[in-house]
């Protein structure tokens, strides 16, 4: 018995933790399926899906504050925009830039909105189109908020003061209880996501004013499971996504990929490309959002980046290639995608009534290393003596998920066997004369 726990204590505890929903955050196992609306590129986007059932359920915009563009315009756009979510039913995100342009070294325009009324009616003109939509939406502040090419960068604690302060503005609108909020990073930025000054964090604006966690990925090296953390002693990109990733796990906050085209990729015709493209670059990002439980959403800018002012990025556009495009939509298939007409629900068997118990299988199954358990205590009970644990092969419990009281509705744990060697495990639940088991199957 002895050598059992000295083994456990060996192998580490497997993490568990039982997670509160942000606003607009589905199931754990469940992914967002969306798409950027930049110079009009959803189009062919939307052409290559061919199948409605797989059109994207998110689509993004872009909005510089003030930018460049009569307000009139812009303003226009944006109408435009939320009418077009209205009609068809998808959830809009609307990503706000701080700036009067990208090109300019000096057009981040945090500061100035920190601390003056400069552009507060631009951005109270945008609450109010907001909320004359009066739907839920994503709304992404900054773009991407610690990267030199929105207009030459943004300002320490300054961000942080001006993503506050519009948050305070939709909630003075009366709005703030239908907007997830996104904090977003792009890993070619600084690894001072987290720092903290003698003023205070240098870029996260609080828990209470973020909802979710923003990663932007392009290059294969900001998620390519493959390669190190760290290189001669530096931190690389995939590292710094992997340790902005771990933040957000930390804070249980969901992440959304909001921005991430395959850069550096030329889509074409030709199939043997094509293969290499797919297993280069798609067949990894796939691999990494299902690697992290945590990645509840992506958006794919479907874009001729090489000529549209990016040179050395390529053409991601998938309908360019009828091998990618294949592939693709089949990838679309898979159930964990939240889709246009998809029900936001989680895989598990609905069947149940609500008036009894349930353990329902993990999701996604077979698993490596991050899984959701679900189970549900029925709602004719008041609190519950509830226990899920997880047991080996040989009968030995490996970990405890859920020990304690419990009230009645559905319940969702995570399950991380990073420390655990690949093969069938069980999940059991036990709640007073109640017992379940199910199987699980880590891979290595």
């Amino acid at each position: 018995m002895n050598r059992i726990v000295l083994l456990i204590a060996l192998l580490g505890t497997p993490a568990a933790s039982l997670v509160s929903q942000a606003l607009l955050e589905p199931p754990d196992g469940k992914v967002y399926h969306g798409t950027q609306v930049i110079f009009g590129t959803h189009v062919g986007y939307l052409g290559a899906l061919g199948d409605t059932s797989i059109h994207p359920r998110v689509r993004g915009i872009f909005l510089s504050v003030p930018g460049t563009r009569p307000p009139a315009t812009a303003f226009a756009g944006l109408r435009s925009f939320l009418a077009s979510a209205d009609s068809f039913g998808f959830i809009p995100e609307v990503g706000l830039f701080l700036v009067t342009s990208n090109a300019s070294p000096t057009g981040a325009t945090d500061s100035i909105i920190a601390v003056s009324t400069q552009y507060d009616y631009f951005l109270d003109s945008i609450i109010v189109i907001s909320r004359n939509y009066g739907k839920r939406m994503f709304v992404r502040i900054g773009g991407e908020f610690n990267g030199w090419w929105n207009g030459g960068g943004y300002h320490r604690y300054y961000y942080v003061t001006a993503f506050r302060k519009i948050v305070n503005k939709y909630a003075a609108f009366g709005f703030r209880d239908s907007i997830a909020t996104v904090w977003c990073y792009e890993p070619d930025g600084a690894n001072d996501f987290d720092s903290v000054g003698v003023n205070g964090p240098l870029w996260y604006p609080g828990d209470s004013y973020v909802e979710w966690f923003g990663l932007d990925v392009f290059d294969a090296d900001h998620f390519d499971q493959s390669l190190p953390d760290t290189l001669r002693g530096a931190i690389t990109r995939k590292g710094k996504s992997e340790r902005f990733l771990a933040m957000a796990r930390s804070k249980q906050k969901p992440v959304f990929l909001n921005e991430t085209s395959a850069k550096g990729v030329t889509l074409t015709a030709d199939s043997i490309d094509s293969r290499n493209d797919w297993n280069n670059w798609f067949a990894k990002y796939w691999f990494f959002i299902g690697r992290h439980l945590e990645i509840k959403g992506f958006n794919y800018i479907n874009q001729d980046w090489e000529n549209t002012g990016y040179p050395g990025w390529g053409d991601a556009r998938i309908q360019n290639s009828p091998y990618i495009t294949a592939w693709y939509r089949q990838e679309m298939q898979n159930p964990r995608y939240i889709h246009l007409r998809s029900p936001i629900t989680s895989a598990r068997d609905r069947s149940v009534p609500t008036n009894a118990f349930a353990l329902f299988q993990n999701y996604p199954n077979p698993f490596n290393p991050t899984t959701a358990i679900e189970y549900q205590i029925p709602n004719s009970r008041n609190e519950t003596t509830v226990t899920l644990k997880i047991f080996d092969l040989l009968g030995r419990e490996v970990a405890t998920l859920v020990d304690g009281l419990q009230d009645a509705g559905l319940k969702s744990v995570r399950f991380e066997a990073t420390n655990l060697a690949g093969g069938v495990y069980f999940s059991r639940l036990t709640a007073g004369s109640f017992s379940a088991t199910r199987k699980l199957l880590l891979l290595r």
